[in-house]
């Protein structure tokens, strides 16, 4: 007799135990609320996923530009609303770094230097080699009155000496061996640096070659051996203590330290001399680079691997908010990771010409903005910046606040628009349209309806960017949540843990903010999920449930019932 336990078969007599841990779910979310920006910039590296908390850290990385400004302002986009906590960028154009070429004596290549940022401004930057003041080089590099200087950079890894019988003995070292000769001229050991790769293991075989006797020297005895030490051509060993040096790669190690920040330096190959001394010489090659529908391409590609909920292309170009529409109905519907784009048009686009932009995207997942906005630049002049800089606004807007809450009615923090547009004359054929427009009022510059491009039909949540971000948001939270199931054995066991879950997550996304997400909305009477079902067929467990997301209120109607008064007044 013996009974199946826990995955287990058991055959002796035990009392056995398992817990059961399924009721332990975590009701919290992980679903986050973030926003990703791509465009061009003076700094970064190129086609790159760089993640701010907040605007002074994006502007001391990618320095200026249109990325830049759209950063700032979509930290901060509204007097009603919170920024996003966390911005995402992509720096489009493909920047080039600057690089400098140090020779030895002999004006070979010992040394490549390469900025460690990108781009043309790095041209700036200069380096200089002198003799140090006791040994080594002294190393400095510059941009502008910022500067970093090492004196004395050396390394002395082993010292070495011949004791032996023999009238003369020599050392040569290369990249890749050591050659010990007594007397000169006959090899009595040529060793493989691969096969002894640090210094310790280096002397203790040079130990054992008779006659021979090396030390290890200043702690180095873990440093590298291979392709680390200068190379030595037929050095005597024999007359005096002779101390072995590794400073072209302590110069190559130095450039490559959080000690220097500007550049970074790759030894050439079999380069084994140390470089000449040279006056301040600039770097060159630096560059920005073009933009092209390419690096869009692979931006957009790059961005695939970040969980971001809002997009904006920092462009004006129609072309890019197509490839932006398609990033996020490609990794909404098929990578499972939804999100929504709002784009804008460049400065000085018509009312007429923006309808028919939208109406070309005709999306449900893209916005289109098309007015510049007003705002003091970083200089504290007063800018005019492009409506694709206001979509950033917009997105950091939605990527600030509980999903679900629309932008509709929300106040920017512009200090004017480009054109004012009369409400409603203006406004109604854009919104038909399907235009995200904004209009100055009485108490700020704001959303009129904070709609997609969608044209095809009126349905809430493809015409609605909140509700539709609100589906997206409860959607994925539940399908995340019950993905555990996934490969369970199936039965009423698994059936039940299904429904369980959905019901758990659902009750946790019905929870007015600020104590809970508050993405579906409802009450007693009517609660804002029902019907949660789960039928099992074969290997396929179909999951149901009605959800209510939040619908903004975008119109209030008031009646007025007039009636005449009637009264009655005697004398006193």
């Amino acid at each position: 007799m013996s009974i199946f336990f826990n995955g287990r078969l058991v055959v002796s007599p035990a009392v056995n135990s398992q817990v059961n841990d399924s009721a332990m779910f975590n009701p919290n979310q992980n679903v986050g609320n973030v926003m990703a920006l791509l465009g061009p910039c003076t700094q970064g590296a190129p086609n790159t996923l760089l993640s701010f908390g907040n605007p002074a850290d994006a502007v001391a990385a990618l320095g200026s530009g249109d990325l830049v400004d759209a950063i700032t302002r979509a930290f901060n986009p509204s007097p009603e609303v919170a920024g996003p906590q966390t911005v995402i960028a992509i720096r489009v154009n493909p920047a080039v770094q600057s690089s400098l070429v140090l020779l030895d004596g002999s004006a070979a290549s010992v040394i490549t230097l390469a900025s460690t940022d990108y781009g043309q401004y790095t041209n700036q930057i200069k380096a200089k080699v002198e003799a140090g003041s006791v040994q080594g080089l002294k190393l400095t590099t510059q941009i502008g009155t910022s500067y970093y200087s090492q004196d004395n950079v050396y390394r002395a890894p082993f010292s070495i000496q011949y004791n032996g019988g023999q009238a003369s003995a020599k050392l040569i070292v290369s990249n890749s061996t050591v050659t010990l000769q007594a007397p000169s001229g006959t090899p009595v050991a040529t060793i493989s640096l691969a096969s002894y790769p640090t210094v310790q293991q280096l002397v203790d075989f040079i130990n054992t070659i008779s006659g021979f006797s090396a030390t290890v020297l200043s702690g180095l005895g873990a440093a590298a051996t291979l392709n680390s030490l200068d190379t030595v051509a037929a050095q005597d060993v024999k007359t005096a203590l002779y101390t072995a040096t590794a400073t072209l790669q302590a110069v190559v190690d130095y450039y490559n330290s959080n000690a220097e920040l500007y550049v970074t330096a790759v030894r050439t190959a079999n380069a084994g001399t140390l470089p000449a001394t040279l006056p301040f010489t600039y770097l060159s090659g630096g560059s920005d680079g073009t933009i092209t529908n390419t690096q869009w391409t692979n931006a957009f590609t790059t961005l695939q691997s970040a969980d971001v909920q809002w997009v904006t292309p920092v462009t004006g170009v129609a072309a890019i908010w197509v490839m932006a529409d398609a990033h996020v109905q490609y990794m909404s519907n098929i990578m499972r990771r939804e999100r929504r784009a709002i784009c804008g048009e460049v400065l000085a686009t018509t009312d007429a010409q923006a309808i028919i932009d939208a109406g070309n995207l005709n999306s449900d997942r893209t916005s289109l903005v098309h007015l510049g906005g007003y705002d003091y630049n970083a200089a504290g002049v007063l800018t005019l910046y492009a409506p694709y800089i206001v979509a950033a606004m917009v997105a950091g807007g939605f990527a600030g606040i509980t999903p679900g809450t629309p932008m509709t009615n929300k106040a920017l923090n512009l200090r004017g628009l480009e054109r004012t547009l009369r409400n409603p004359t203006d406004t109604d054929p854009l919104i038909l349209g399907g235009v995200l427009c904004l209009t100055p009022t009485k108490t700020g510059y704001r959303v009129v309806k904070s709609i997609s491009t969608w044209l095809t039909n009126l349905n809430f949540n493809r015409v609605e960017q909140s509700t539709g971000a609100a589906m997206d948001y409860g959607v994925r939270a539940v399908r995340e949540a019950v993905g555990v199931v996934k490969g369970a054995e199936g039965g009423p066991a698994v059936l039940s843990m299904a429904v369980s879950i959905a019901d758990t997550t659902l009750r946790a996304l019905s929870v007015p903010a600020p104590v809970g997400p508050g993405i579906f909305v409802g009450d007693a009477t009517n609660p804002p999920y029902k019907n949660i079902s789960a039928t099992l067929t074969g290997d396929v467990l179909a999951l149901q449930f009605q959800a209510s997301p939040g619908i903004p209120v975008n119109y209030v109607d008031m009646t007025v019932f007039a009636v005449p008064y009637t009264g009655s007044i005697s004398a006193q």
